[in-house]
């Protein structure tokens, strides 16, 4: 089942003020904040060029994205990695590149570079789908609180429909909704947190400084100072 009709079962909009529009941004938005939790980590192989700059993949979102790690060159055992000073975001007229600082790898070697973009539908664990939801119908139900605490009709008696009720319902659906959320992630919660250590190349005069990590280790990006 798609996201958004997810999201409609939820919502049980029966005044029909909500369209396909705000369950999509109601959706969207709530993508946009699942992907600062937990991001989508892609995968991709760069072919060497001889050079020092690399085209990032399409899914690269400038402002969002950042690489986690390079194995290179591919295929060692154990891996190899560059360390974070070794490579940097490069702005050039045409966009960001990957700029590999201290090699030009050639068309016989690989670089694998995994990097953080952010989540669409179909991009993240079916056991996350339901907290998506969760939070974009909340996202639903508080548009609807606004909508009702906005509407007056003189005609309509105050003690047939009370509007301040039906958009204080509505808050506390939304509540709901998103408590199911945090619980779902762990999000304010105590969490202990795994140590973890890594060891880093000094810089030295060589082509390449590079990494042995025999342990599983998250490498994040960095720039050289």
């Amino acid at each position: 089942m798609a996201l958004v009709d997810m999201v409609i079962g939820r919502v049980k909009d029966s005044s029909g003020k909500l369209d396909s529009d705000d369950y999509s941004s109601a959706v969207g938005e709530a993508l946009k904040r699942y992907s600062r939790v937990r991001p989508w980590r892609v995968m991709t192989d760069l072919i060497g060029n001889g050079g020092h700059d690399y085209a990032l993949p399409e899914e690269w979102t400038p402002g969002f994205s950042s690489v986690e790690q390079i194995e290179y060159p591919l295929g060692s055992i154990p891996e190899l990695y560059l360390d974070t000073r070794d490579y940097k975001i490069y702005l050039t007229p045409d966009g960001e590149v990957l700029r590999i600082l201290s090699a030009s790898p050639d068309a016989t070697e690989t670089m694998r570079v995994i990097f953080t973009a952010p989540q669409v539908e179909g991009t993240f664990p079916d056991n996350d789908m339901d907290a998506v939801a969760n939070l974009a119908a909340a996202n639903c139900l508080r548009r609807l609180a606004a909508a009702s605490g906005q509407t007056s009709d003189p005609t309509i008696q105050a003690d047939t429909v009370n509007y301040r009720s039906k958009a204080d319902e509505f808050r506390r659906l939304a509540d709901a909704f998103e408590q199911q959320y945090n619980d779902h992630l762990g999000i304010g919660k105590d969490a202990p947190v795994q140590a973890a250590t890594a060891s880093a190349s000094e810089p030295d005069n060589g082509p390449v400084g590079l990494v042995h990590l025999n342990s599983r280790v998250r490498m994040t990006h960095g720039r050289r100072a």
